[in-house]
Parts: structure tokens; sequence; C-alpha cells
């Protein structure tokens, strides 16, 4: 008899601790209702963020406030009406924004986190410490768009909770929602200023074509243009033209990019261009730092470049408009031709032509404006100055050679936000 008189007052204290525990999850359950119902259907797409609780005395610590509105979070998950931001890129874009990371916000600060955060709303509110361990939630759902309260909740819970804002244990989070969060233009959550974009680029500009002949071991001869069948001169140690004018088309090609929070961006661009010299009149030279002059009456030069190079920005961060200048380094891979020029071989052999690939260094000088479109897609014109200076040696071992090509070039195209 003893032991069923044990047996029945540890069932009932079960049954008492059970109920209690009941209670104090009804009430959450109480809570995420009666905002659920505040909601109806003033919300045009439920998405939420649930922003921790702070006590309405102003007291140091988040500890308790974080814990409510975690169990909040559950309840308002369970009810499958809203998507609930998740906790941690809450906090990430509220410190980005420089926001406080609880309790009451103002109407400037709820507009600007609805915008980057592509919320509806948000759930906000206060704690009111009571006596007996109690405490009094006081929960608002603040529509972002106009910043103004559409609902109100109170419920009183009891804190069976170890710690809290007397002695704060930083509560590990859950992941409440796994998928990433996007924003209204469905794009990752950024900064308003943040974006990355991918360019179709296209380019037109003059460029003067500088070229050097370069060999100290056999020297460089070439025909004397203008006087048929004389005898070639040289050797010479070097022979450059200089200034020689170009056409061409380019650059055409992508780019792929971005800006950050701040000034600074980036870019990798992969372009085609293509120069040729044709004929020219008085051009100026030098043999072995001699001055000459010279001509030709036909194509001279074709080269098509292909060159991967990246850039550095520095721009004025504006919300549609980015003026910005630069500098960009890069790698060129070049087809050389030359149809007319011939190279000495020796013993009175000359060959006609020159076809070779070269590797050359990129170098640029951007200035541009961008701007960023309704829709987030982005126009651009850019003046850059550009060099690309290509080595060759017309397959002859001691050539060292070269071709340097600069100008300006006026570059505009599309971007895509990425």
């Amino acid at each position: 008899m003893r032991n069923k008189h044990v047996l029945k007052i540890a069932v009932l204290a079960l049954m008492s601790l059970n109920l209690t525990a009941f209670a104090g999850e009804d009430k959450y359950s109480q809570l995420a209702a009666e905002i659920s119902n505040a909601a109806g259907e003033g919300l045009r797409d439920k998405k939420i963020a649930i922003i921790p609780f702070s006590y309405a005395d102003g007291r140091e610590g988040a500890s308790d406030g974080a814990i409510i509105s975690e169990r909040l979070t559950m309840k308002m998950i369970n009810l499958q009406k809203f998507e609930i931001i998740e906790r941690s890129v809450l906090d990430k874009v509220m410190n980005e924004l420089k926001l406080q990371s609880s309790g009451i916000m103002d109407a400037g600060s709820t507009k600007e986190l609805g915008k980057v955060l592509g919320v509806d709303a948000i759930i906000t509110g206060t704690l009111v410490e009571r006596k007996g361990g109690k405490i009094e939630v006081n929960a608002r759902l603040i529509k972002t768009e106009t910043a103004r309260a559409i609902g109100a909740a109170q419920i009183i819970i009891e804190k069976d909770w170890l710690g809290g804002d007397a002695a704060i244990v930083q509560p590990v989070q859950q992941a409440v929602y796994k998928p990433k969060p996007k924003t209204a233009a469905g794009t990752s959550v950024r900064g308003k200023n943040e974006y990355g974009f991918f360019d179709i680029i296209a380019g037109f500009g003059s460029s003067t074509v500088d070229i050097t002949y370069a060999d100290s071991t056999y020297g460089i001869r070439f025909d004397r243009i203008g006087y048929p069948g004389a005898t070639p001169v040289g050797p010479y140690n070097e022979i450059k033209l200089i200034g020689m004018e170009s056409s061409g088309v380019g650059p055409i090609g992508c780019r792929i990019g971005g800006f950050g929070k701040g000034s600074i961006g980036g870019a990798l661009e992969f372009s085609l261009n293509r120069t040729v010299v044709g004929p020219q009149t008085g051009i100026s030279a030098t043999v072995d730092g001699a001055a000459w002059t010279m001509w030709h009456s036909y194509d001279y030069l074709y080269m098509t470049s292909f060159g991967m190079s990246g850039d550095i920005y520095i721009r004025h961060a504006g919300e549609k408009v980015n003026p910005y200048f630069g500098m960009g380094l890069g790698l060129s891979l070049n087809k050389i031709e030359m149809p007319k020029v011939k190279y000495y071989k020796g013993d009175g052999v000359w060959i006609t032509g020159v076809d070779e690939m070269g590797i050359g260094l990129m170098f640029r000088l951007p200035v541009g404006i961008r701007v960023r479109t309704a829709n987030n897609n982005q126009f651009f014109a850019e003046l850059r100055y550009e060099m690309n200076s290509v080595g060759f040696n017309r397959n002859r071992k001691y050539e060292s050679s070269r071709i340097v090509t600069q100008g300006v070039r006026f570059v505009f195209g599309m971007g895509f936000n990425l």
C-alpha cells in the first residue's frame, strides 16, 4: 500500500510538470496565432523577419530576448503561413546596416531593413520582468513599407531557462530557414550599392604602332624602300619605326566583376583586338640611333590580339550612377603577319613574309561611368588608354624585336546584374 501511495504521488508530480510545460509552450503558440491573425491578407509576400526582443527598461544584454524570439520563430514556422528569415542572415544584415540587434527600431531603420531583406513585415517588441520569475512579452507586427504597426499581442510566460541577462549566456543559433535569403529582386542579400556584373563590351579607336628590330649578334639588314634592285643595307644593331598610324577594330569581348560596399571594385576581361598598319609616308625612324625617314606603299602589319586582363576600379558609390577610374594589367597572345617584310637568312638568301605568334604585356587606364537601370541591368561607357607590347624574333635565334601599340579607345556595352 505504501508503494502504491508513493507511485500515485510521482505520477501526479509528473503530470503537473507536463501541464506546466504544456502551458508554457501554449503561450508561445497563442502569441504566434494572434500575430498571424493580425497579419491577415495585408502582407503581399508573407515574408517576415523576427528581431530579438529587449527589456523595456533598457538594461544591457539580449539573452532572454533571443531565447523568446527563437521560441516564437519555431511556432511561426510551424504555422506554415510565413517565410521566416534565418537568424544568422538577419544578424549579418543588421550589422552591415549598423542597426541595433534587438528591440524597437525607428521608421527609417525598419524601411531600410525591409528593402534589403525583401521582407513585408518584422516582429519586434519589449520584455517586462514581473514577480515570481515571470516575463511579460509585448509583441508588435510592423509593416516595413509604411513602418506602421498592424498588429499586437501580449503574453506572460514563466522563465524556465538557465541564465539570462543577469548572467548572459549566448544561445546557440539554430537554423530556422534553410534556403538562402533573397531580396525582392531575387539576388543574394547585399548592401544597396553592392553588386556584381557581367558585361558585353565593344570598342573602337585609333592607335600608333612602334616596331623595333634588334639583333646585336648578326645585325639587321633591310632593303632600301624606293630603290628597287639596290643592295640591302646593314647590318645594324637596331632599326626602329616610330609612330605609324593604324586602323582596326576592338576591343570586342566580355568581362565579369563587381563593386563591394565601399569604393573599390574590379573586373576580369577577355577581349579581341585587330590592328592593321597600312601604307605610310614619312615614317620617323632611327637606325642605330641616327634619324632616318622611311615609307612603304603596302599593308605592312596585321596583328590579331587575344587579351586576358584584370582591372582595379575606384568609383563614386551612387545608387544608380557610378563614375569610376582605374588601372589594368594583363597578358596577350598575338598573331603577327607581315606579308611583305623580309628577313636576311645569310649567304645572300632573303625570306619574304613573317607569320608567327608573340606574347605581349597589356596596360591600360580606364575612366568611365556605369548606369544601373530599374531592373538592375547596366549600361556603361568608358575611355581608356591602352598599350600592348609584343615580342617576336622572325624565327631568328638572336633577334629580339618588339611591336608596341598604344592609343585611346572608346569602349561601351551592356551589363547584367550578378
